[in-house]
């Protein structure tokens, strides 16, 4: 990332140089849209989170389905400082099996720890919103799951627990959270022993294997609304 006083020019290189880490997939107006999209533009990392992040993220932070690019303004500033961290440092994002995750490790590079809290910050200060559900599992059962197995860590509401420094999980995309269980159970995220947390979530995934219960998990949690 570059400082958040970033001239005019490297602005615009850092979004083509994003766009073509990310696999492409915006034009030029595309890319002139979001670099006039600036959400808080008073905020001492909002320029540095459009140059670095919005080109995968999206300028509002809701995500980018088809860069397999998550929603982020549901998540508490001490979780994306962590996750940052954590790309930034290794312990997330070397699996050979984890691409998305070698992006993100890729863009981390070099981050400061003062950097990471800015934009965690920024990132935090904008409106939040429910992505748009993309699968169609079985609501009564995902909510059976969610509070049986889920919510002990995660809340009733999947809102977080910043006790248990547990993510908020609604606000988040379906596909995303489907992923990433997926990658928990089979150990290519949360493998690394400093991932204390992500240990836990290793431990505990291999408790459903059945594809459609999955499914049926991550639409009830697209169905809750995230926090305000």
């Amino acid at each position: 990332m570059q400082p958040h006083n970033t001239a005019r020019g490297g602005f615009a290189a850092l979004i083509t140089l994003l766009l073509v880490a990310c696999g492409g997939g915006h034009d030029a107006a595309d890319t002139a849209t979001v670099s006039q999209t600036v959400l808080n533009a008073n905020h001492p990392a909002a320029t540095q989170y459009q140059a670095q992040c919005s080109a995968c993220h999206s300028a509002n932070a809701l995500g980018n389905e088809a860069l397999q690019a998550p929603a982020l303004t549901s998540l508490d500033t001490d979780y994306l400082q962590r996750q940052l961290r954590h790309f930034r440092d290794g312990v997330r994002g070397a699996h050979v099996d984890d691409t998305t995750g070698k992006t993100m490790a890729a863009a981390s590079t070099g981050l400061s720890d003062t950097h990471i809290a800015e934009l965690a910050d920024y990132i935090d200060s904008l409106p939040n919103a429910r992505p748009e559900s993309t699968l169609s599992g079985d609501l009564a059962q995902g909510k059976d799951y969610h509070l049986n197995l889920c919510s002990a860590c995660h809340g009733s509401n999947a809102l977080g627990n910043a006790a248990l420094e547990a993510p908020a999980l609604a606000g988040l995309n379906d596909w995303y959270v489907l992923n990433q269980y997926e990658n928990y159970r089979d150990k290519i995220r949360g493998a690394h022993p400093e991932d204390r947390w992500g240990i836990q979530m290793v431990r505990l995934a291999p408790a459903i294997e059945d594809p459609e219960i999955l499914e049926s998990i991550a639409t009830y949690l697209a169905s809750l609304p995230p926090e305000a």
